[in-house]
């Protein structure tokens, strides 16, 4: 009897896998002859002239936004209307998506259900299964349209086809927060602690030109108010540099760079009156007749065009001067500097002690004044705050000047320097002129860096994988996003808004920002990114489309509660930030993820729950479908969800130091978009399909499986676009034959390769992690004919 009671059960499973089989195929049969009907059950159809007409309008909103970008915009109804206008675009930019992944929901995510029910084990397991890539609801799709359409006619009205009038705005003031320089120096003349830069220069300037013009170029470069106008002028009143010359000349270039303008500020320099043509060719030869074989020091101050027809047309007729002439370049831009001459002179910024100097220079004019060491000890910790800038030490003095008590230094201190408006309106509108003249992408990617704390050490790749998932960079032709995104970042660099971390080597990727960087992109983010650095702060009373809390000590004392951001349904952003670099068995963060602020989350973009102490993704991340980011580093996470697999505009995965993980969905081949996968070297089992991920970049770890459903190395085979290093493990598991389906010779961009035939459970610490760190011991287990299998697969190989 026992007998007969089992045979039923292969037959019935037989049975209902044909009828879930069927019903897949049939659901995908039916789909386009059902589409003009809209069923309930289906994504909510859409007509092609509606989705058409939706795109255009997106574009007609993007292109008015653009424009405004250019106006100084002073009305404030005007401004209320124009972030009206960008609140539309983002929700036409998702409704779109969504449309989009609905699309392709049913296409794509059939095949993987019907494998999990199949896999199911019991009825409440069948049950999640059924309903983990439900569609979403038609009414509710159809409700964001409509809500779309009638909010775009409401903006529209108040100004009339989404167009600017000549009174909303103005164009942008070419230099407002610029004073003209010259070559007098202003206040006292006093330049603490840079006595050896003026000495370096002024050999420089000095010095026979070896560039085979007959002139040399001296170009400085530094961030915005180090003091590079400031050293140039002690270095031309220096009597050694004035003796060497027959003739010394200033020109302020500043931002408004014409060829024939600034041809004009050198013939007004040198003849001292305004020429009355401006014709190029006589220009020049008025410079030429004054000029002609005369030893000449030209000092071109504040130079931003990096254009180098432009240069060569101004230097022109500099050939004609006397050998040994000399060209001085001040620059904030390394790519300017690098236009003028290969040989470029970077200012440092000055050390805490003369920073304090020139504080107290300002803040007490009579230098005769005595004041308290207390009152010294406190000017000294607010110069530290000023990270070496002339400029910013100079405002903390003026800051300062305005009482001499303890109390006023003090509350300066505790209060931060740049929390009052004085300090601000003398430093941070010289900062911004260089914010100023960024591209509108490079703008967003600053803005979006508020997020961060002071002090912190950026991660290029980590920065360049959010910008990219943000849509924060254009499409250029055939490059790609990261490509792109790079070189965002290398332009940012080169114009001092990022400089290379000094606690790190120059190849490890990691960079900083000055503090008073850090003030300009917390004032022009505005409202749309927030930082909580404080629990009592956790409540929100705007709605930020970014969010990161950054770890203090007070955190890991009590669990942090989210649910005070519930509702916030536009938020794009949300991360959990570690102050330092953590240790990998210590969690920054002590909180809970309820499953419902997932939900509320539909639109976001970037998810970063590293360093926090959650066990498990709550079910619900499946609507997450706008996410293109998740970072889990650091974290016990054992598993991920197998919704998460519906998550087709996923780019970065990042599970580094997790190391209770053990496996990866199975349906993890299913996103395409995937660039980045970062996985734990640990005993984890990778599912077969990785090698349908072609677009994957990043892939620091590949484990070779020796099971059937195992992640074979085949698999490698079309992923040509890998970059970076790659280790192998489980080589132990090949033949000659079976390496040589890899084709590691086509994967031009693997910088580092580790080939590892150890078993994982041989481990005792891994050979290599993925930031390449290295390890302490591995156990191999060589058998008779090992060295002879491993050099026959490392030849296939």
């Amino acid at each position: 009897m026992a007998d007969q009671r089992e045979t039923p059960k292969p037959i019935f499973h037989t049975l209902r896998d044909a009828l879930l089989h069927f019903a897949v195929k049939s659901k995908k049969l039916a789909s386009p002859l059902l589409e003009p009907f809209g069923r309930a059950s289906e994504p909510a159809t859409v007509d092609d002239d509606e989705l058409t007409a939706l795109r255009s309008k997106l574009l007609r909103i993007r292109a008015t936004l653009r424009d405004a970008e250019s106006l100084s915009v002073t009305d404030h109804s005007v401004q209320l209307w124009l972030a009206e206008l960008g609140d539309l675009e983002h929700r036409a930019e998702d409704v779109l998506e969504e449309l989009e992944y609905e699309s392709r929901r049913s296409a794509q995510l059939e095949e993987l259900k019907l494998d999990l029910l199949r896999a199911a084990k019991t009825g409440k397991r069948r049950r999640e299964v059924a309903l983990l890539f439900a569609a979403a609801p038609a009414r509710r799709l159809r409700r964001k349209i409509d809500g779309i359409w009638a909010r775009y006619e409401e903006i529209a009205s108040d100004r009339r086809k989404l167009r600017l009038r000549p009174g909303d705005g103005a164009p942008l003031p070419a230099a407002s927060a610029l004073v003209p320089s010259s070559a007098l120096p202003r206040g006292c003349g006093d330049l603490h602690g840079r006595e050896r830069d003026a000495e370096r220069v002024a050999t420089l300037v000095c010095a026979h030109p070896d560039n085979g013009r007959g002139y040399g170029v001296v170009p400085i470069v530094g961030m915005a108010g180090v003091g590079k106008t400031a050293l140039v002028q002690r270095v031309c009143n220096m009597e050694a540099v004035r003796s060497h010359f027959d003739m010394t000349f200033w020109i302020w270039v500043s931002q408004e760079f014409d060829v024939v303008g600034v041809t004009r500020k050198i013939v007004e320099a040198i003849t001292r009156s305004r020429p009355d043509c401006d014709e190029l060719s006589t220009l020049h030869e008025l410079i030429v007749e004054h000029l002609a074989g005369k030893r000449c020091l030209i000092v071109l101050d504040d130079v931003w065009d990096d254009n180098p027809s432009h240069w060569d047309c101004i230097t022109a007729p500099l050939s004609r001067c006397a050998a040994g002439s000399t060209v001085i370049v001040t620059t904030r831009s390394k790519k300017v500097a690098k236009m003028a001459s290969p040989k470029v002179y970077h200012l440092k910024c000055l050390s805490d002690d003369d920073c304090w100097l020139v504080c107290r220079r300002r803040a007490l004019p009579n230098s005769d004044t005595n004041i308290k060491q207390e009152l010294v000890e406190i000017g000294k910790q607010i110069a530290k705050k000023c990270g070496g800038l002339p400029l910013a030490a100079e405002a903390a003095g003026s800051a300062l000047s305005n009482s001499i008590s303890w109390e006023h230094w003090k509350e300066v201190l505790e209060n931060g320097l740049w929390a009052g408006s004085a300090a601000k309106n003398l430093v941070l509108p010289v900062l911004k002129v260089s914010y100023d003249h960024l591209s509108t992408p490079l703008k967003r990617c600053f803005a979006f860096c508020s997020l961060f704390p002071k002090g912190f050490v950026f991660d290029k790749d980590v920065l360049v994988q959010l910008w990219t998932a943000q849509g924060f960079v254009d499409a250029e032709g055939d490059r790609s996003p990261e490509v792109i995104a790079n070189g965002y970042f290398d332009d940012l660099v080169s114009r001092c808004f990022f400089h290379p971390s000094p606690a790190h080597d120059i190849g490890e990727g990691k960079f900083a920002m000055h503090d008073l960087y850090q003030e300009l992109a917390q004032f022009v983010s505005g409202n749309e990114c927030r930082m909580i650095q404080h629990p009592y702060s956790m409540k929100i009373d705007e709605s930020p489309r970014h969010l990161s809390f950054v770890d203090e000590e007070s955190y890991s004392v009590e669990e942090m509660h989210l649910n005070t951001f519930r509702g916030h349904h536009d938020l794009r952003t949300f991360l959990f930030i570690a102050r330092t670099e953590q240790n990998h068995e210590e969690m920054a963060f002590r909180t809970k993820i309820p499953s419902e602020l997932i939900t509320d989350f539909e639109c976001l973009r970037a998810l970063d729950l590293s360093n926090t102490n959650i066990m498990e993704l709550p079910k619900s991340i499946g609507s997450l479908i706008h996410l293109r980011y998740l970072a889990l580093d650091n974290t016990t996470i054992k598993t991920l969800p197998d919704s998460i697999c519906a998550l087709f505009h996923l780019e970065t995965i990042k599970l580094n130091h997790c190391s209770s993980l053990t496996q990866l969905p199975q349906g993890i081949k299913l996103l395409l978009n995937l660039r980045c996968l970062e996985i734990p070297h640990s005993n984890i089992q990778m599912p077969s399909g990785i090698g349908e991920l072609t677009r994957l970049q990043r892939l620091p770890f590949f484990a070779i499986g020796n099971e059937p459903a195992g992640c074979g190395i085949e698999e490698l085979n079309e992923l040509v676009n890998l970059r970076g290093h790659l280790h192998i493990t489980g080589l132990n598991n090949l033949d000659g034959a079976q390496a040589a389906t890899a084709k590691l010779w086509n994967k031009l961009g693997i910088q580092k390769l580790t080939l590892e035939w150890s078993e994982l459970t041989n481990f005792i610490k891994p050979l290599c992690d993925p930031q390449g760190n290295a390890v302490r011991s591995i156990s191999d287990r060589q058998g008779p004919g090992f060295s002879a299998a491993k050099d026959q697969v490392l030849k296939c190989l």
